[in-house]
């Protein structure tokens, strides 16, 4: 990494401190600098139990066996979702789990779009995020109970994340019945701490390399 980027590292890991951690429900509430996973350059790819999947710096590695690139789902009591808009299903018929790794860096938030298969009107189908720093210690879990919205509704959605105090999400697990979702949606990963240290010192050591040809 060159000074420039360091300087970029740097700037942006300050950009994100302003934001107010907890659960968030939108989105647009993930700190500044997002990356976003649409998973349109997927058609229908099956990924089977056990197997993971890279896109950009992210590895899914699926319980059981999940699509990306869906393209259509009927949701029961949550209606349709999809119909040429591509997202991921989980295709288990029972509760699975998704693993999301950010691959040996970290992110400050984390949210996603999201429906769910729903036959009962109790509300009694759920989405269960979990996330991980590098040690694997978890630091926040959160379940949503998810509302149906009817049968005949059509695309109908709930954005959920969670924003940490620092960059320290190293991965996150969704758990959950018959989950469909979209837009993942994550804060820029920057160096840890100590990857900044190791950097700033190899740059002072090229410098003082230079300033001794310099002189010589």
């Amino acid at each position: 990494m060159n000074k420039l980027n360091l300087v970029a590292g740097l700037l942006l890991a300050a950009s994100v401190t302003g934001a107010q951690a907890g659960v968030i429900v939108d989105r647009a509430d993930v700190p500044a600098n997002a990356v976003v996973i649409d998973f349109e350059s997927h058609d229908g790819f099956v990924v089977n139990a056990g197997e993971s999947l890279a896109i950009g710096g992210v590895t899914f590695t699926a319980s059981e066996q999940t699509t990306f690139g869906q393209n259509i789902a009927d949701l029961g009591e949550n209606g349709i979702w999809g119909a040429g808009n591509k997202f991921v299903s989980f295709d288990h018929i029972g509760n699975m789990t998704l693993d999301i790794s950010f691959n040996g860096l970290t992110t400050r938030g984390v949210a996603f779009d999201y429906s769910i298969w729903e036959t009962d009107l109790d509300g009694s189908a759920f989405l269960t995020a979990r996330y991980f720093d590098l040690n694997n210690n978890l630091i926040k879990s959160t379940k949503f109970i998810f509302s149906p919205f009817g049968a005949e509704t059509y695309e109908q959605f709930q954005s959920f994340g969670y924003v940490s105090d620092s960059a320290n999400i190293a991965r996150v697990t969704l758990s959950g019945d018959g989950v469909v979702f979209d837009n993942l949606t994550y804060t820029q990963p920057v160096p840890e701490p100590h990857s900044i240290a190791m950097l700033l010192a190899g740059l002072g050591l090229v410098g003082a390399m230079a300033r001794r040809r310099r002189q010589g």
